[in-house]
């Protein structure tokens, strides 16, 4: 089972992709689109939130797939190449094997703007839209060279799904039933391709499940050749009077017609022609439209409940012209002489609808006040110098501004409590959803470490790689097999000549080739040696520098004859289980090195001329195909000798002092000599130059048998 995330504008990706997607992969779609969706496995947070790398720590993702804002015509979103790099970053530091960018092909629009000599000096872009979707297929090219991150480009053209309600082709829809007038991007004989949900989610599919395959960028197509003018003439069947016009944008992308390169890598074919089905698109399309349009009631709700405040103040002039209606009838009877009714007023106002409106209900009783007052022949003047006038208008407005302040106090206090409790809220559904997204990893996590990834299946996968009667093909598994299941890249194997006195490098890991000798002198590591000499694994618990950390022997008769070594290892490589683990390994490889050198012995004479130590040609070709392997990982050296003479008895005596046991002379299929000198790079062949020159010996240096 391999967990597939999905995160970018995951707006453009529809259901239909995660369900068609084979039964080994399992998705996750994280977006900000994806609260509403239906379904397991649907989180609503995206890279630019905290809870996304959440999901790192629940699901250990094989493969992310980042859909980019650009693809399928559009123009991008906020902060787009900021979520786009901290997803690459995530995936990185979690290991994951590939990364899939689904790009746009327009990003490959544009016109070379060549320097000097020819060379290419810049790009021009037709668009600000395709320099950024550029810009983002570098910055993945960036860290897949930067971190040996596998990242797919996807260069697709525009989407087609079963709504079409927020891509291009919802678009060219909405313009056809709103405004009867489309209007398209390029010329009329431009190409125009679309892909479909199904051919996009199977291509996906075979991606995420191919591991041969290296970082690519790739066109995506339908296969089939259409251009802007067929869609004018499909919409034009739809409504004859329909105005279509043409932008005339330039479009220079070098496409394929064809996806070979998909087809070939993935074993991807596309199959739906989606122009055939435009016409059924456009009829779902204005049936879901026509079910869409409000009715006048649906529109006046709309309106108030969007215009709290237009309703607010309309309530308050209703209202005020109440209060004072009131006023006037009933200002003059005895038993309302002592009621203030535009105080009342006031008040109501600042209490139900907040300090704005409480303020401006306090003004307007001021005016009303004081157009009373001017109205029973009180001299504006006299108004305002008398200072006790101005009683009834301060309480009017502290009135308003006290019941305002507190209303809205009382709305802010609820608000932010209703906002805390939905964001408590989100946040435990999201740790509920990964709650049980970890319940389900843990029993298929259970089921995959009992079968492949427990112990005791890896050793059998050891075993059987083991399983080989070449001594040189047993060093190259073996060090590939201890990589893999010991998790470490700095092994090296010796060979130890019949004295124990010295031992010889066999096969090293990559990154330790240019930090090993060559050779060894075991008197000088004693205490490795007499460890390893009595049967036991040598363990560096002092960090003695220089000193591999584990080191252990493999014995025949009683005698030292190979002895592994691991030089690095992380804090948690410490254990005995680790030890034991290596330990137990450096058994298998003992039996199976025991093993070919039995064999050996059994078909001496039929690797070996007579009385000479030259190796028939077969034996001889075998041994090189491995070396060879063996100095392709970087694993191994040798430098290949071609011999003049081709006296085998002659060649046999003059070097059997001069070259050591781990070397092999043997007959081409061209019936020529040749020493292969293993361990040996050009750098320090001059060592064994001088010897063989001294011996009267004539050869050149080449690089395959024949050559």
């Amino acid at each position: 089972m391999k967990d597939l995330l999905i995160t970018g504008c995951t707006s453009l990706i529809k259901n239909d992709v995660p369900k068609r997607l084979p039964e080994e992969i399992r998705p996750v779609v994280a977006g900000k689109d994806c609260a509403h969706r239906p379904g397991k496995r649907f989180y609503h947070t995206y890279p630019g939130e905290d809870t996304f790398s959440q999901l790192f720590d629940v699901y250990s993702f094989s493969c992310i797939v980042f859909v980019s804002g650009y693809a399928d015509g559009g123009r991008g979103y906020a902060d787009e190449l900021h979520e786009l790099e901290k997803t690459l970053l995530l995936a990185i530091h979690s290991h994951v094997d590939k990364f899939i960018l689904l790009s746009t092909e327009q990003s490959q629009n544009y016109v070379p703007v060549p320097g000097p000599g020819g060379a290419e000096l810049d790009r021009d872009y037709f668009q600000s839209a395709a320099l950024c979707a550029s810009q983002e297929e570098a910055l993945c090219r960036f860290y897949a060279g930067r971190a040996s991150l596998k990242t797919i480009i996807l260069r697709l053209p525009y989407l087609a799904d079963s709504s079409n309600s927020s891509n291009f082709l919802g678009s060219v829809f909405r313009q056809a039933v709103q405004k009867k007038k489309v209007l398209l991007p390029c010329h009329a004989y431009d190409r125009l391709d679309f892909i479909s949900q199904r051919d996009l989610a199977a291509l996906i599919g075979r991606i995420v499940e191919e591991d041969d395959d290296v970082s690519d960028a790739y066109y995506v197509s339908s296969g089939y050749l259409h251009t802007f003018g067929d869609l004018e003439a499909l919409l034009r069947s739809t409504d004859p009077g329909m105005k279509i016009l043409y932008e005339n944008n330039a479009d220079v992308i070098n496409r394929e017609d064809y996806p070979k390169r998909l087809r070939r890598t993935y074993g991807w074919i596309p199959r739906d022609d989606v122009m055939e089905q435009i016409l059924n698109l456009y009829q779902r399309y204005t049936a879901s439209a026509g079910k869409k349009r409000r009715t006048l009631s649906d529109l006046a709700e709309a309106l108030l409940n969007r215009s709290g405040r237009v309703v607010g103040y309309a309530e308050m002039l209703i209202v005020f012209i109440l209060s004072e209606l009131l006023h006037h009838f009933l200002g003059n009877d005895v038993y309302f002489r002592f009621v203030d009714v535009r105080l009342f007023f006031v008040v109501i106002m600042g209490t139900v609808h907040g300090i704005r409106v409480g303020v401006v209900s306090a003004l307007l009783s001021c005016i009303a006040l004081f157009f009373q007052y001017m109205d029973q022949g009180v001299d504006w003047t006299l108004l305002f110098y008398n200072v006790e006038n101005w009683i009834p208008f301060m309480i009017y407005i502290m009135a308003g501004s006290v019941t305002g302040y507190i209303k809205n106090k009382k709305t802010e206090e609820i608000r932010f409590s209703q906002e805390e409790y939905s964001l408590l809220r989100d946040k435990y559904i999201f740790l509920n959803e990964v709650y049980q997204s970890a319940m389900e990893n843990k029993g298929e996590y259970k089921k995959q470490i009992l079968g492949f990834k427990d112990s005791f299946g890896r050793i059998f996968d050891a075993v059987q790689k083991l399983d080989n009667v070449l001594p040189q093909g047993i060093f190259l598994e073996a060090l590939v097999t201890m990589e893999d299941i010991l998790e470490n890249h700095s092994i090296a194997i010796y060979s130890v000549d019949r004295y124990e006195r010295f031992g010889r490098l066999v096969a090293c890991s990559n990154q330790m080739r240019s930090r090993l000798p060559k050779s060894a002198v075991l008197e000088e590591i004693g205490d490795l040696f007499r460890t390893v000499r009595e049967g036991n694994v040598y363990k560096n618990t002092q960090m003695t520098e220089g000193l591999p950390v584990y080191a252990n022997g493999i014995f025949r008769d009683g005698r030292l004859v190979l002895f592994v070594v691991i030089y690095e290892v992380s804090p948690e490589q410490y254990g005995m289980s680790y030890m034991n683990m290596f330990r137990i390994l450096c058994g298998l490889v003992q039996t199976a090195f025991l093993r070919a050198l039995e064999y050996e012995e059994l078909t001496e004479q039929q690797t070996y001329y007579p009385d000479t130590n030259v190796m028939h040609t077969e034996r001889f070709m075998e041994i090189l195909t491995v070396q060879e392997e063996m100095r392709d990982r970087q694993i191994a050296e040798y430098v290949l000798l071609q011999l003049e003479e081709t006296d085998k008895k002659r060649i046999s005596d003059k070097l059997s002092r001069l070259i050591r046991t781990a070397d092999v002379i043997g007959e081409g299929p061209d019936g020529k000599l040749y020493l292969l000198l293993t361990q040996v790079n050009q750098e320090s062949f001059h060592f064994v130059e001088s010897r063989l020159v001294s011996a009267g010996l004539h050869y050149h240096v080449t690089e395959k048998v024949g050559g």
